[in-house]
């Protein structure tokens, strides 16, 4: 679907608003929607608000979760995969080039004070679509752009060394029951800073990246024993057996017999 200013959009839009060089919606991506290469005449904003997906642009690969922020320059060419287990809700902002700024910003952006009361402004001015609820929607979307252009100004990038930490404690303890509450009080740091760190600087979840080491585990194991699946299962520290395989096979491509009967 095209939009007046040249904005394609894939999904549902819930709620939307037309302005001057600006357009804002709510948009619905549906389940397992992936989209080719592609790019929009606008400059793009986007704030995800449920489930997530996983994007190929300029700058390499990232993964977006609720709380994320991307963004694309006008024209910028990228590819979207978004998740195979429900929905994606945006909210997108789309800006006219002649309106658009240099964002110095790194992807992804993790939202901070400013830009969440943006989120939520704009969501709220949606329902209220009067002459004063537009002009407060041109005013959020603005505050927005330049509240994203100036995030680069004074951000230290390095990454933290109780992040390394972190890794280190999960490739170690992979199998036993840990989480992000588990290592975040391990390490001494709140649970929010860590999740956020993460997608900052891993482009993934805590929990995400603990079943990446542990479907690790599972293949060493399948590779180099002959323990049966169901003792791997418990092993390499899931449920039992049948989510061992859900989470493999969604890892890998293949159920855990059939990597090991491959090798």
């Amino acid at each position: 679907m095209s939009t007046p200013n040249g904005v394609h959009s894939f999904g549902s839009e819930l709620r939307s608003c037309q302005l001057d060089g600006i357009r804002i919606s709510e948009t619905l991506m549906p389940i397992g929607l992936r989209l080719g290469e592609h790019s929009h005449e606008a400059g793009q904003i986007c704030f995800v608000l449920e489930g997530e997906y996983r994007e190929c642009a300029s700058d390499g690969d990232h993964r977006f979760y609720p709380g994320a922020l991307q963004f694309h320059v006008p024209g910028e060419p990228h590819s979207n995969i978004f998740s195979s287990e429900s929905e994606v809700l945006t909210l997108l902002i789309s800006i006219d080039s002649d309106r658009w700024v240099h964002i110095a910003a790194r992807r992804p952006v993790t939202t901070d004070a400013i830009l969440r009361d943006c989120t939520d402004e704009i969501r709220r001015e949606l329902g209220q679509l009067d002459d004063a609820g537009r002009a407060a929607l041109e005013g959020w979307a603005m505050l927005s752009l330049s509240a994203l252009a100036r995030r680069g100004d004074n951000i230290d990038w390095r990454e933290p060394p109780w992040l390394r930490e972190a890794v280190a404690m999960i490739n170690q303890r992979a199998t036993e029951p840990i989480s992000l509450s588990t290592v975040a009080t391990t390490i001494g740091v709140h649970r929010a800073t860590l999740a956020a760190a993460f997608r900052q600087f891993k482009n993934t979840s805590v929990g995400e990246y603990i079943r990446e080491q542990r479907v690790r585990y599972v293949m060493r194991e399948l590779v180099s024993s002959k323990m049966p699946l169901c003792e791997i299962a418990t092993k390499c520290g899931f449920y039992d057996q049948a989510h061992m395989g859900l989470v493999f096979r969604k890892a890998v491509g293949m159920s855990p017999g059939v990597y090991r009967s491959a090798r």
